[in-house]
């Protein structure tokens, strides 16, 4: 498995970079310390099979290299980190489509887990900050919409569409259609598909 890393800070992308070596079973670790550095990095053989992405890079104040893989298949193997869980920011990169957050500050523990769980197929937000965005999921307004693909999948979810119906008509498999639901629902901050349609039909917005 091939891991990197983008951050500005250094000790930040030794410590991660550290653990998941010397945690993930085969794992080759690289680091970049800015956004040029993480392009010519992913162009490179071999490709990163995972990416831990810090959205805010000195180089990069408008976001491009992450625009840019929101436009490719690489938002599918991306996972944010931050030090800052800035509720509007995660929101934004669950609905584009990154597979989690993990924060800067969580211990090495919460940081294996939150991969544990993404490795296994699933989208990932630590369980308190995952609270948090149910609170405040009502009260903020949206900076970025759904992907093509979960603006599709949120149609189908509020037309009553059942998962599996779901996967032939996406031409999907159903774990995939799976991991698809749980991102529209954590973006509305929503615990399940009636919450969803409730939510949405006082406020057709989001």
């Amino acid at each position: 498995m091939n891991i990197l890393i983008v951050d500005d800070h250094p000790l930040t992308c030794q410590g991660l970079a550290a653990l998941l070596a010397a945690t993930q079973s085969g794992a080759q670790v690289q680091s970049a310390y800015s956004a040029e550095q993480a392009r010519l990095a992913i162009q490179k053989l071999p490709a990163p099979d995972w990416i831990f992405l810090d959205i805010n890079l000195p180089d990069d104040p408008q976001h491009l290299l992450f625009k840019s893989l929101c436009e490719s298949t690489w938002i599918d193997h991306t996972v944010l980190i931050s030090a800052d869980p800035e509720h509007r920011l995660i929101r934004m990169a669950l609905a584009a489509g990154v597979r989690g957050f993990i924060p800067k500050t969580a211990d090495p523990e919460l940081v294996l887990s939150g991969f544990a769980h993404i490795l296994a197929g699933e989208f990932y937000v630590p369980p308190a900050l995952a609270a948090q965005l149910h609170d405040t999921a009502g009260a903020e307004s949206v900076t970025r919409n759904l992907s093509p693909r979960l603006q599709q999948v949120q149609e189908l979810l509020m037309r009553g569409t059942a998962n599996k119906v779901m996967a032939r008509q996406l031409g999907l498999s159903d774990h995939t259609v799976k991991e698809y639901v749980s991102s529209v629902l954590t973006f509305h901050g929503v615990a399940n598909r009636l919450e969803l349609v409730l939510k949405l039909s006082r406020d057709p917005t989001h």
